[in-house]
This record gives structure tokens, C-alpha cells and sequence, in this order.
């Protein structure tokens, strides 16, 4: 069943109407008719089953019939730190990440970093990423639209607002030592930050760049740039749900 997002605090029984981009997707892409329903997540993140009951040619009108109480979000909140990549490999990586459970994604701007912007690039590539985003997030039925932004360089960043630190070195791919299994138990609710390099790969100042990184190895063999954060969190998925 198509899922939406919305900031109303959605009550059963009480009608509301569907805003922004997601209008025209109910009208003229899954082409909904009046008592057709849908999933809409609140501003609360909780799920409703709704029922079309109006459309006009700019709005649709919902109502809210069934509070759904599962939930689909992964119990440590994972933050993907990343550099840009080459291509569809960025995007490609941004769906499958939320598809798999990230909170939010920071891209920074590597040593070894092939795509470069300026600001106004930037603020046009968000919009598009958010999009891509959004649209995982309702296609793998979150509850969470997870956020992205732009940071600078790796050094300039402050991670003491996480409750862990993990970096991804592949200078380091063959210590076994370093595998995964070395991680601590992470507790429900906690935060952690997950950074990997490069399709160049991180410099040594970089994966030392912080004292309280844990460094680990994503197995024995060396991972696309992309592909490192999905096997990070296929691993997190796991473990914890």
C-alpha cells in the first residue's frame, strides 16, 4: 500500500488534506479515486490507514480511520557520514541506505574527493537527494524521513553529540582483529556515526582524524565506496533487529 509523510498530527475520524508534490503523485500517478485508501506518517511518526473521501483538481481531502501501532525504525539511530560520489552511485546509495535503516546522512568533503561544489550546486543537489530520499522512505515504509545536509572537511567536524563513532578504513581490511564483532552492545535510542571514504579512499589523517573513532573493517574483501554503508547497516540490522 503507498505510504505519504505529513506534519499535521493526524485523529481518526478527522479529515485533513494532502499537501505539496504528494497531491499530484495521488492524482495523477497512482491515480486514487474517492474511497481508495492509502498510509499516511503523522508529525508524531505514527502510521493511519486513510481514506480518500474528496478530490478536486489541486486537493485531496483524507480521512483517518486506523492508528497502525508497528514500527519500522531500526532501535540505534545510525547517521551515515559520506563524501560525494561519481555519477548515480550517490543517489543509488542514498535510497538503498534509507531503505536499509539510516537516520540521517552529513557529506563531507574528502582529501581524495572527485566531485567537488559550490554552495549553489549544493542547495540544488539537496533538493534532489531529498527527494530521492523521501521516496525510499515511503516505498520501504519508514517511519522517519531521514535527513541530509552538507559539512566540511572530516577534521572540522564535532562528533561529540553521538553516543558512538565507527570509521571504515581499507587500510585496515585485512586485521581481523578490526572486524565488526568488535563493536560494544549499542543500547536502544543511541546514536551513532558511520563514516566511510571515498571511491579514492580516506588518507591516513583522515581515518585518525579523531581520537574517539573506533576503526573497524568491513570483511576481507575491499567494498565499492557505495557499498560500504549497506553492508555497515545490513550488518546493524542483524544484530539489533
Amino acid at each position: 500500500m503507498q505510504r505519504y509523510f505529513t506534519q499535521d498530527q493526524l485523529n481518526i475520524n478527522e479529515t485533513f488534506e494532502v499537501a505539496g508534490e504528494d497531491t499530484h503523485h495521488i492524482i495523477n500517478v497512482m491515480r486514487f479515486r474517492v474511497d481508495d485508501t492509502f498510509e499516511m506518517v503523522d508529525g508524531m511518526k505514527n502510521v493511519y490507514l486513510c481514506k480518500i473521501i474528496n478530490i478536486e483538481e489541486q486537493t485531496v481531502t483524507y480521512l483517518p480511520v486506523e492508528k497502525y501501532e508497528n514500527s519500522s525504525e531500526m532501535p540505534v539511530r545510525v547517521t551515515i557520514i559520506c563524501p560525494m560520489l561519481k555519477g548515480e552511485k550517490f543517489e543509488w546509495m542514498l535510497q538503498k541506505s534509507t531503505e536499509f535503516g539510516a537516520s540521517e546522512f552529513i557529506i563531507y568533503e574528502a582529501d581524495r574527493s572527485i566531485v567537488k561544489l559550490d554552495d549553489k550546486k549544493k542547495d540544488k543537489r539537496l533538493i534532489r537527494y531529498r527527494r530521492v530520499i523521501k521516496e525510499a522512505s515511503e516505498q520501504s515504509k519508514r517511519t522517519v524521513i531521514p535527513d541530509i545536509h552538507f559539512g566540511g572537511k572530516l577534521k572540522q567536524f564535532d562528533l561529540s553529540g553521538f553516543d558512538h563513532t565507527v570509521i571504515a578504513y581499507e587500510g585496515n581490511a585485512h586485521d581481523q582483529s578490526l572486524s565488526l564483532n568488535r563493536l560494544e552492545k549499542f543500547k536502544d535510542g543511541e546514536s551513532l556515526a558511520f563514516i566511510f571514504g571515498p571511491e579514492g579512499g580516506l588518507t591516513e589523517g583522515e581515518a585518525g582524524f579523531d581520537t574517539a573513532l573506533k576503526t573497524v573493517r568491513l570483511g576481507p574483501r575491499i567494498l565499492r565506496a557505495e557499498s560500504a554503508p549497506l553492508y555497515f547497516l545490513s550488518s546493524m540490522s542483524y544484530i539489533y533487529e
